[in-house]
């Protein structure tokens, strides 16, 4: 027994198990390019079955013995050329050669479709979002048909063996099962329905990323998945037809040539010739379309590194197949790929749904998935053990009885632990309750340590103590300022340290000569010029931004006689602009210059007083055309949006690009079930890749300008991952959208308000052209809420009056039905930011409601707030309602920490998968006739929410809050851009009289 020959069997194993797992395929960067990646893999695999097949060393194929000669016996060993060979499995084997011609045109035949199947495979990943699941789990079962029909002479009996033909049913069913043209057949039968039902029940949870109803897209797919699978079959009949068998017996289906070339050789060399074909159409593509030329030509490192993946396994596995085939069969082969990748599935999705029982999945379902696969392997195993079914001596190395009745206890053994393990449990406690307890005692602990500090003494000795150094000069000044404006917020101002961090490594030289040539550059910025206690506006920028500026110098000229010399940089957009790479920020993090470190024998020292000349002149600066770079238009993830993440991050390393499926693991560490659990980390990209296909700002920014150096920006806000100052916004400050009723349009009590979740707004979140529109938030919430779209989860009470809960997949049009509490989401005016069909796309897919007065929003009980291109300006002014305000977001202000999720308002996930969840907990869910499912609403913990938010928001987001964070911001930022950095600061000594009670002060601590 040639224990060598296990080697291509387990080889073809693994790599179908490698490449069934989620990280090769479905997170693949391989995709971003699928035309390019077909036809490199092409030609990769084609070269290396011509390299194996041209080896000189090549052993040649086993040729199946010979058992009997149908002759007389009385005729010796004169046999005449037209008699009949018998092979051991009693089959007549004929051999005819095939002309060049017809072998010509069967090749052609498989290379049109090769290139039909890559069209439609390009056509389809386009589109990803509206397609069905995949017939690809029943091409193993056309392979047992195709090759029962092809070998019918398998059923025939010469006439010495008449006494041996099946007379009963029962003997018809043993032959059926355990002959060898047809015992694949309910193998492949059963594993087909179970990979199937797999991938059916792995794919229900689908995203919110939208699959148009309003164009024909919906049934394009669908369309296209069904001619896929019809080229599907003609291509891997043809392969069948092609692949050396050492097990099935030539007959007149084979294809034979007569000067003996190889018909692996054939394989290879159309593989190559289809990879032609494509390079061939994209040279010929390339001059008529030159708006796609950069993506054509542009292979990112990340790109190239998924497709060497796909480039060396793929290959592999094509060779350890062909060489499987020779010694096993290529039924038996397909079946070792088909079994590995069907487990494969099974176990991922018996994986999911661990965490806090979500997403929902149907343990029943998958056993009887893995019950029908277990079934199907060991039939398998038992007609592969039967040795009149096979030719013994082609067989290198076969399991025997009891080698096969150990591996299938095993196996059976195996799949009943992970079952029992991975069973999904009742959810005993609804997550939100828990969530608002913890909600509780976390904003405790923040409010605690943010405001303790007393007196001026207190602040200076917390400050010390919190980030290891002297405050500022005229830090004593910020205190009063703060006291006199009743801030509660003295001591937690980490915002600030987290966003200038990565200035500290720079000297002040450098920082402002930064600050000067962002500000020449004029791509979108603003300037601000502090001079003598004064805060002025630079003429440069346009009217129709100039109130951004204003309001932004009206709240510095509130403290400016405190502030240094100095000049500022204020983005003009609403997106951020700063990207730096994860190795150039770490590298600035890890690098800071140093502050002074608190000694009592040290003086205090002010700012330098000669900051005005040290600010470069701006016409003096060199400008690079190149500083900033347009990133309109174009997917930003990649190349911004999680750019600052660490290498071996799923940001970095996966790509989310089947925008249907439910990415859940991406969810796990920020949630607790379906719920929002970590609230500033629910927008960080680092561990959700398939945030790249949510949010307008990563899918197709309408204003982005953006820069991978670190220069000092001041934004409004900015994304996570981003490096922009976060400043508070003139929008908020001069009352742009401003909280204010009257008796036409009052603000009551909680109770009195509809029970409406209500939203309207503008499609303003990203510019799309190219369809871009169907994953951003807006346009996702919009549909969830008003279309027919796939089964959502829901959490609700068992109907067993058990007290238990558990997740369900419900459709929407049911959902909306039983809540208590009703949806009104729309959009108004008209389609904006967008250009040609995505405009007539979305007018069609969502219609138009008329627009409104800002006031009414406070006739509903819960108001929906979703990020646009930036903040949502609405989301202060809906905290100071008594409505509860549902958020969902993904950018951070400066107020990041202030407002804790689920005590002052309701996170909701950029998936939108939490948020019928959400609404029937707090709203209440109707008994359902069939199953007795309901859920009772908790309008108290509701209106308790809308209460406690409304009071905090007044508390520490009014503008006098805003004019405290912003005066200790630039403080801060003086002493950066200060030449004697390492110097100045505020200290409280006996000697010093800068404020009634301070020695008293230093005393008593």
């Amino acid at each position: 027994m040639d224990r060598r020959a296990l080697i291509f069997p387990c080889g073809l194993v693994l790599a179908a198990s490698y490449l069934s797992t989620a990280t090769p395929v479905d997170y693949s960067f391989a995709f971003d390019k699928p035309l390019h990646t077909a036809g490199v893999v092409l030609l990769l695999t084609g070269l290396a079955v011509v390299a194996i097949e041209a080896w000189p060393c090549r052993s040649p194929q086993p040729q199946p013995p010979t058992r009997y000669i149908a002759i007389p016996l009385s005729h010796g060993q004169d046999r005449q050329s037209g008699e009949e060979i018998w092979t051991e499995a009693g089959q007549p084997g004929r051999r005819r050669a095939w002309s060049v011609r017809a072998v010509g045109a069967l090749l052609a035949v498989l290379l049109f479709a090769i290139c039909g199947r890559i069209g439609i495979f390009y056509r389809v990943i386009k589109d990803v979002e509206c397609s069905g699941p995949s017939a690809m789990p029943f091409l193993p079962l056309v392979l047992a048909l195709y090759h029962s029909i092809r070998h019918p002479s398998q059923r025939q009996y010469p006439a010495w063996s008449a006494d041996s033909r099946p007379r009963t049913l029962l003997d018809r069913v043993s032959h059926f099962i355990f002959d060898g043209s047809t015992r694949y057949i309910i193998p492949s039968i059963l594993l087909s329905i179970s990979s199937f039902l797999v991938i059916v029940k792995s794919s229900s949870l689908r995203s919110t990323y939208i699959c148009p109803v309003a164009n024909s897209t919906a049934t394009t797919i669908p369309s296209l998945q069904f001619f896929a699978f019809l080229l599907d079959s003609i291509i891997v009949q043809i392969t069948y037809r092609l692949v050396d068998d050492g097990i099935s017996m030539a007959d007149d289906w084979t294809i034979h040539l007569q000067d003996g070339t190889s018909n692996h050789l054939l394989v290879g060399l159309t593989l190559i010739a289809s990879s032609l074909v494509l390079l061939v159409a994209g040279i010929i593509v390339y001059p008529a379309m030159p708006e796609h030329r950069e993506w054509m030509l542009s292979f990112p490192s990340e790109y190239l590194l998924a497709l060497l993946r796909l480039s060396l396994m793929i290959p592999f596995m094509t060779l350890c197949f062909l060489k499987s085939a020779r010694s096993y069969g290529v039924m038996s082969s397909v079946l070792m790929v088909a079994f590995s990748s069907a487990f494969i599935g099974v176990l991922r999705a018996l994986g999911t749904g661990v965490s806090f029982s979500f997403p929902p999945k149907s343990t029943v379902g998958l056993v009887l998935c893995l019950t029908l696969l277990t079934m199907a392997l060991i039939l398998h195993l038992i007609t592969d053990t039967n040795i009149e079914t096979r030719i013994r001596s082609t067989v290198p190395v076969r399991l025997g009885r009891n080698q096969s009745a150990a591996f299938i206890v095993l196996l059976i053994a195996f799949s009943i632990g992970v079952v029992v393990y991975r069973r999904q449990g009742p959810v005993l406690e609804h997550p939100i309750a828990t969530l608002i307890d913890l909600a509780t005692v976390q904003h405790d602990q923040w409010a605690s340590q943010a405001h303790r500090s007393k007196s001026l003494a207190e602040a200076v000795v917390h400050y010390r103590q919190r980030y290891r150094r002297d405050p500022p000069p005229n830090f004593d000044q910020w205190y009063h300022f703060a006291m006199t404006r009743s801030s509660i917020v003295i001591d937690d101002y980490d915002n600030i340290e987290e966003d200038l961090a990565p200035f500290s490594s720079f000297n002040p030289d450098d920082l402002r000569l930064r600050t000067a040539t962002v500000l020449a550059t004029n791509e979108g910025v603003g300037g601000i010029r502090i001079r003598e206690g004064k805060a002025e506006v630079f003429s440069t920028v346009l009217d129709t931004q100039r109130w951004m500026m204003d309001g932004a110098a009206s709240m510095i000229q509130q403290f400016a006689e405190f502030l240094p010399d100095m000049d500022l940089a204020l983005n003009l957009g609403d997106e951020p602009r700063v990207a730096v790479p994860y190795e150039r920020l770490q590298d600035a993090l890890d690098n800071p210059q140093p502050y002074p470190t608190p000694e009592p024998s040290r003086p205090a020292k002010e700012f330098s007083t000669d900051r005005a000349k040290k600010w470069p002149d701006l016409e003096e600066v060199r400008v690079d055309p190149q500083f900033f770079e347009d990133a309109r238009l174009k997917s930003s993830f990649q190349t911004y949006g999680s750019i600052a993440c660490a290498t071996d991050s799923r940001a970095r390393k996966e790509r989310h690009w089947n925008m249907k499926t439910f990415c859940h693991t991406c969810t796990q560490p920020h949630s607790m079930g379906a719920f929002v659990a970590n609230w500033t980390l629910s927008a960080d990209p680092c561990h959700q890749p398939d945030i790249a296909n949510l949010h307008g700002m990563h899918l197709s920014p309408s204003t982005l300008m953006g820069t991978h150096d670190i220069v000092p920006i001041f934004s409004q806000s900015r994304a996570p991952g981003y490096a922009d100052i976060r400043y508070p916004s003139p929008w908020n400050y001069m009352d742009k959208t401003k909280y204010e009723f009257d008796e036409k349009f009052p603000d009551p009590h909680f109770h009195d308000k509809e029970d409406v979740l209500f939203w309207r707004g503008a499609t303003t979140e990203g510019l799309t052209t190219t369809g871009a529109w169907k994953g951003m938030l807006r346009q996702r919430l919009v549909h969830l809420l008003n279309n027919e779209t796939a089964r959502q989860p829901i959490l609700l009470l068992k109907g067993d009056h058990s007290g238990q809960l558990e997740y369900v997949l419900k459709r929407t049009g049911d959902i909306k039905h039983y809540l208590e509490t009703k949806t009104d989401a729309r959009f108004v005016d008209e389609i904006v930011h967008c250009a040609g069909q995505d405009c007539v796309d979305q007018t069609r897919e969502f219609g138009l409601a008329a627009p409104i007065e800002f006031k009414q929003h406070w006739r509903y009980r819960y108001l929906l707030d979703a990020d646009g291109a930036g903040f949502s300006g609405r989301f202060i002014p809906f905290l100071k309602s008594n409505s509860v305000v549902f958020k969902s977001r993904l950018f951070h202000e400066w107020y990041e920490g202030r407002l804790t999720a689920w005590k002052h308002f309701v996170p909701v996930d950029l998936r939108l998968h939490d948020l019928f969840s959400s609404l029937a907990y707090f709203g209440g869910y109707g008994v359902e006739a069939r199953n007795k499912r309901m859920m009772e609403g908790k309008t108290k913990q509701a209106e308790a929410i809308a209460r406690q938010g409304k009071v905090w928001t007044e508390k520490v987001l009014r503008k006098e809050d805003m004019e405290v964070y912003m005066f200790r911001l630039l403080l801060e930022w003086g002493r950066l851009t200060d030449d004697a950095r390492t110097e100045v600061g505020f200290r409280i000594g006996k000697g010093e009289s800068r404020s009634r009670g301070v020695e008293r002060e230093v005393v008593e601590l």
